[in-house]
Order: C-alpha cells, then sequence, then structure tokens
C-alpha cells in the first residue's frame, strides 16, 4: 500500500520537502540536491551519479559526493542498482522506516585491526559507502575478512566487489524468531558434522 502511494505520482514531494525539510533537519544543500535528485528521476534519467548531477546543479562534484555521503548515511537515500529516493518518500508521509541499529563502522574495524584507524582508512571505508554498499554489508566483509584471519582493505575491498558481482544483498541476513520456529526441529537436530 505504502509503495504504491509512492509510485502512484498524486503526491508532490518536492513541495512536500520544501514544507518539511526543516522538521526534518535537513540543510539547504541538502535539500537542493534531494530536489535535483527527484527531478531527474521524473526525467527518467538512468544514470545518476555526482557527473550527471553536476550538469543540474552548480554544486561542484567534490561537494554532491559529500552531501550524498551524507544524505546515505542519515538515511534519506539508499544505493540499489541506482540512488532510491523511497527513504525520504517515506519519512515526508511519516510512514516509519525500519532501520536497524545503526553501525559504528569505525568502532568496528578498529575492534577487528586492533588498531586506531587513520585517515586514510577511514576514505577507503567512505569510498566503500559510496560505491553503494551499506553499513550492514560492509561489516558483513569485514567479517568474513577476520574469520580468514586477513586484516587489509584490498581483502574487504575484493570481497564486496565479488558479491556485487554475484548480486548479494546481504551476506548474513538476521533471522527473526518467528522464522526460526517455523524450522522444523529434525533440521534443528540434525548434526551435520556426523557426515
Amino acid at each position: 500500500m505504502n509503495d504504491e502511494l509512492i509510485s502512484s505520482g498524486c503526491i508532490d514531494f518536492r513541495l512536500l520537502l520544501l514544507m518539511k525539510a526543516k522538521q526534518l533537519n535537513i540543510k539547504d544543500d541538502e535539500c537542493h540536491l534531494l530536489l535535483v535528485l527527484m527531478a531527474m528521476k521524473d526525467l527518467n534519467i538512468k544514470v545518476i551519479n555526482p557527473q550527471s548531477i553536476s550538469n543540474y546543479s552548480s554544486l561542484t562534484i567534490n561537494q554532491i559526493d559529500g552531501l550524498l555521503l551524507s544524505l546515505l548515511n542519515k538515511h534519506y537515500i539508499e544505493r540499489q542498482n541506482g540512488i532510491s529516493l523511497k527513504p525520504i518518500y517515506k519519512k515526508l508521509l511519516d510512514i516509519p522506516v525500519l532501520k536497524e541499529e545503526p553501525v559504528n563502522l569505525t568502532e568496528a574495524f578498529e575492534d577487528a585491526f586492533g588498531r586506531t584507524l587513520s585517515s586514510a582508512d577511514l576514505t577507503i571505508i567512505d569510498s566503500f559507502k559510496t560505491s553503494g554498499f551499506s553499513d550492514e554489508m560492509i561489516l558483513d566483509a569485514l567479517n568474513e575478512a577476520v574469520k580468514s584471519n586477513v586484516f587489509n582493505f584490498r581483502y574487504i575491498e575484493k570481497i564486496l566487489q565479488n558479491w556485487q558481482t554475484n548480486g548479494v544483498k546481504r551476506k548474513y541476513a538476521r533471522v527473526s524468531n518467528k522464522q526460526l520456529e517455523q524450522i522444523p526441529q529434525q533440521i534443528k537436530d540434525y548434526n551435520w558434522w556426523d557426515q
């Protein structure tokens, strides 16, 4: 129902954004970028990246890149086969957005690597995010690297690229208690290590 309402085209999200931007703590340049993104979606522009956005904005590519990262971190946009505006649409309509516990990637990497991250390390993590990987996906790749006892960013980058090539959205999806209850008992009790 909510997705139908969003895709129906009967709501002027640009006007709604201008009316609610201050209430949602959206800065002026973030609001400008969201308006440009909405217009580009309406024009059916397929490739939306900082370079294509710069054709419709006076912001520099670096400013656009920083604002996109800020909007991703605030969960106003998502990167799924391009840029998705559904999160901001849901916030504008006061539809609750299901979000998982926030992940502190810096702490996770510092715990795993056993050292403080440098500014170059933080830039690499930001590059993962701007490449379209969610915090959870980056954390999953870090966990894979730790399991393999490899503690470098190049290895994590290769894991993420491999998952992207193979269409993996979430390596370790959380399972609800309801889903666990539906698993037959004989599967739960199966001793796979005896085989």
